[in-house]
């Protein structure tokens, strides 16, 4: 009876090594993103040509004022974006104070980059018809509306024309993510309520 289970486990071993061809090859590892981490590094800020902002003075009967950005690109970084006004020198250190000209801030969750095919993230949106109900591309350009009434009277009030300056703080990216071009916009405006 023992000759015959060691030949019945030869025979078992010789089809187990004919079923699996010596060119068949393991698929290469998994390669692992990791968790999305906070860079050290400084993003680049935003400062915009000065703007005129007469509608905001004293002697206006302004209610309400909002910035309103749109066409935010939130691909890659997830970041707070910080609003100043005219303080083109401010940082991810300076303080939230009235006196150093923050007016509010907006924050974007990012999308930790591409993981697709080339032209998986491109955003084509034009050729959607009015009527269309499906759901819009994930990475269509983000809008954002931060008030900021009472920073904005408050620079009036000094000064003619204002500078607004977005300072990006990321607070987590990976290894597919831009941590210094961070923002990215198409169009930025003041709306205004009497």
């Amino acid at each position: 009876m023992a000759r015959r289970s060691t030949r019945a486990s030869q025979r078992k071993t010789a089809r187990r090594k004919q079923a699996r061809p010596s060119s068949a090859r393991r698929p290469p590892p998994v390669r692992s993103l990791g968790s999305p981490t906070r860079p050290r590094g400084a993003a680049k800020t935003f400062t915009s040509r000065p703007i005129s902002v007469d509608f905001a003075g004293p002697r206006h009967r302004l209610s309400r004022a909002d910035l309103e950005i749109s066409g935010i690109f939130h691909g890659e970084s997830s970041y707070e974006g910080r609003i100043f006004f005219n303080n083109p020198s401010a940082t991810a250190a300076t303080p939230l104070t009235a006196r150093a000209g923050y007016a509010g801030s907006f924050n974007i969750f990012g999308h930790g980059g591409c993981l697709g095919d080339p032209g998986h993230c491109e955003v084509d949106e034009h050729g959607r018809e009015a009527f269309d109900f499906r759901y819009p591309h994930p990475l269509t350009p983000a809008r954002k509306r931060v008030n900021v009434t009472k920073a904005l009277q408050e620079a009036a009030k000094r000064a003619k024309t204002v500078t607004v300056t977005i300072v990006p703080v990321v607070t987590a990216a990976n290894r597919l993510c831009d941590t210094v071009n961070v923002f990215r916009c198409e169009n930025m405006q003041f709306v205004t309520y009497n």
